[in-house]
């Protein structure tokens, strides 16, 4: 099967791209241009997947790369804080490139199917109702990405096309980078600590996906489908935010934050508990367990640990001075506002 993934080069799209290989299907990865993607591209030359560089914002260069696909998979788009910051470009990728995206496959005699890869945060804050959440819950967006995803995915369901859509919880990454690190702690001040969450793994995102795409062109039993792509209770994947906190930074050995630099408001974060039924009984991808995950930071760190115990004190003051609540923020605040 003739596979294209659009963002193919982010945290998420690294792994379903090696999951589409595993499993002998031939790959061709849609990005931006910049130095990352012109590198990683030098890399994958080797292994037989072919690259196109170019913008979703522009018709023309998603036309080209859609010719000769049986499926894609659509994981291009501008996420927070970026989306937060410039909710213009947001709309513009998010809803404008996957409207692109649309046209050009419809352009094609046998279109190919459509996976839309979207986010639980379509679904707002619902930690006052009973869980878990359902595909079919009222959306409630809180902010501009959540917003551009709601629009696209309107816009595949209107499509006429062959599509499923998925919605990811939070991801846990295998593969541990400064910005990835970075982005994912700022992220943990931002989630109440008594806040019901659910997260999954990103090599089972990969293997949800690439199935998904393989459904969609043999049984279709996930054909017009909405449905949540999360860890599942099973494998220790819902917690509190508390347990999530101290699932990711015991590993590496690090006391979890201060309480009071996490937000106060339950209501202020989407994360919840999710029906993951009918995309487990379908896809079959919740494999990875949190230990199973622990166990693979503690070996992607074991080399800077002995550093992290050196350095702890002055590694947690770091950390905590990123979250919103620390108080030399909050008396800058103070001081802005007077």
């Amino acid at each position: 099967m003739n596979i294209l993934v659009t963002g193919g080069f982010g945290n998420i799209g690294l792994a379903v791209v090696k999951e589409c290989l595993q499993r002998g299907h031939t790959v061709t990865v849609f990005d931006v241009q910049n130095p990352r993607t012109e590198r990683l591209a030098r890399q994958y030359r080797p292994r037989q997947v072919q690259v196109m560089l170019g913008d979703l914002r522009q018709a023309d260069d998603i036309a080209r790369a859609v010719v000769g696909q049986d499926a894609v998979l659509h994981l291009a788009a501008i996420l927070p804080p970026v989306s937060d910051a410039h909710p213009e470009l947001c709309k513009a990728v998010n809803v404008g490139g996957t409207a692109n995206l649309i046209a050009a496959l419809r352009a094609i005699p046998a279109s190919p199917a459509l996976v839309l890869v979207s986010s639980a945060s379509v679904m707002g804050s619902t930690q006052q109702r009973t869980p878990p959440v359902r595909p079919d819950d009222p959306l409630s967006p809180m902010d501009a990405y959540a917003r551009s995803k709601i629009e696209a995915e309107a816009l595949v369901a209107a499509s006429g096309l062959r599509y499923c859509i998925l919605r990811l919880a939070g991801v846990l990454p295998t593969t541990l980078n400064y910005p990835s690190l970075f982005a994912m702690l700022k992220v943990f001040f931002a989630m109440p600590l008594e806040a019901r969450c659910e997260m999954v793994i990103d090599l089972d995102v990969a293997y949800a996906l690439v199935s998904a795409a393989e459904n969609l062109l043999g049984s279709a039993e996930l054909a017009g489908q909405r449905g949540f792509i999360a860890g599942g209770k099973a494998q220790g994947c819902q917690m509190r935010t508390r347990e999530l906190v101290g699932a990711v930074f015991r590993p590496v050995g690090l006391r979890p934050p201060a309480d009071t630099l996490f937000a106060p408001d339950l209501d202020s974060y989407y994360l919840d508990w999710y029906d993951t039924e009918e995309t487990q009984a379908i896809l079959r991808y919740q494999r990875l367990t949190l230990e199973q995950w622990q166990t693979m930071l503690r070996k992607a760190t074991r080399w800077v640990r002995p550093f992290i115990v050196l350095f702890r004190p002055a590694i947690m003051r770091w950390i905590e001075r990123q979250s919103p609540f620390h108080p030399t923020k909050v008396r800058a605040m103070g001081d802005g506002a007077s």
